[in-house]
């Protein structure tokens, strides 16, 4: 007597055969999300502008708001989408997911203004993006 699994007439063998060969396309054909970078523009901006009290208006749009959109205008030409995050007391980003491959542009931005670099919360930008074109024209 044989006892064989069957789904209707189709063994489930080949079910499970036919599953796997579905889910191993599906994942092969789902690409993840590519160039995303994070930034606390706002905090960068905060400590600019208070780091320097005597500034006029038109002297901190010259040393702190144009490099900044310089920066973001650089990584929006190569693709990147920069998030504008915020951090709470502990230090910790407040964006709910980001993908693995994101990247943190906020020490760039401190350069851009003339600020001390702080320690990245996310890994370096990958080789070429220091030079990379900056996103959006925020302020």
């Amino acid at each position: 007597m044989k006892n064989y699994f069957t789904a209707g007439d189709l063994p489930y063998s080949v079910a499970i055969m036919l599953c796997l060969a579905t889910y191993l396309m599906g994942h092969q054909a789902a690409t993840p999300a590519k160039n995303v970078a994070v930034v606390e523009k706002g905090a960068v901006i905060l400590e600019a502008t208070l780091d320097r009290p005597n500034l006029s208006e038109a002297q901190i749009k010259a040393q702190v708001s144009e490099p900044i959109k310089a920066v973001l205008r650089r990584y929006q030409k190569n693709g990147y989408v920069v998030i504008d995050t915020s951090r709470n007391d502990q230090g910790e980003i407040t964006v709910a997911a980001i993908p693995p491959n994101t990247i943190d542009i906020t020490n760039e931005l401190r350069t851009a203004v003339h600020l001390p670099i702080q320690k990245p919360a996310l890994a370096a930008p990958p080789a070429g993006t220091s030079n990379a074109a900056a996103v959006g024209n925020h302020e």
